[in-house]
């Protein structure tokens, strides 16, 4: 029996957790540093150490260890299970990376390199992968003929609207089988999560 598809109300609160999962710059900056989780809301087990609580440290003082371990478990097991939920399964997840970054506008490839934590010529050859299936083309930068400006086509456009629709659909649906308190917490701490994984 299939289940039930998550409701408008459920679908609206799980995008900003989306967002600040599946769509981050990378695993790195969502679990540079902590975000104080009230009740415990989400559970992990720290690496070399026993399962964390999830409850921060004072206000005032560096957060809890295991704040930081359970945060980070969390962010790891969330981010594998949505990378694989795309639109097509003929780009890697660097590459979707790429694509979300994409969406704010044009960016030269070193922006790109330095965004996703690459070097160059790897962020060259991810481009040259994302052109030959049609969802980036380059064009000269046309204040800087020295540069090469990155744009997502249609084409990248569609690949990554569906992709975020599958990902918001299935963590709508983990969502919802979560008790009401945990939903609140979650619902709170969505606006943080964003804001950590926008951190350089």
């Amino acid at each position: 029996m299939s289940e039930p598809a998550p409701s408008s109300t459920t679908v609206g609160a799980a995008e900003p957790l989306v967002a600040a999962v599946a769509n981050a710059p990378s695993i790195e900056a969502l679990t540079k540093d902590a975000v104080a989780v009230p009740g415990g809301g989400l559970q992990g087990t720290p690496s070399g150490g026993s399962v964390g609580t999830g409850v921060a440290g004072h206000p005032d003082g560096p957060p809890a260890e295991s704040t930081i371990a359970t945060l980070r478990a969390a962010v790891l097991v969330l981010s594998r299970r949505m990378r694989y939920r795309q639109a097509s399964d003929d780009i890697s997840s660097a590459e979707a990376a790429v694509l979300g970054r994409l969406g704010s506008g044009p960016k030269t490839p070193g922006q790109l390199a330095k965004a996703e934590h690459v070097r160059p010529p790897s962020m060259t050859r991810t481009i040259e992968r994302l052109e030959a299936r049609g969802y980036v083309r380059r064009e000269a930068d046309p204040q800087d003929g020295r540069q090469t400006l990155v744009f997502r086509t249609p084409a990248g456009d569609e690949f990554t609207q569906r992709s975020r629709e599958l990902r918001t659909a299935w963590l709508a649906a983990q969502f919802d089988k979560l008790d009401p308190a945990d939903q609140q917490v979650l619902e709170q701490a969505a606006a943080a999560l964003r804001r950590l994984s926008d951190l350089p």
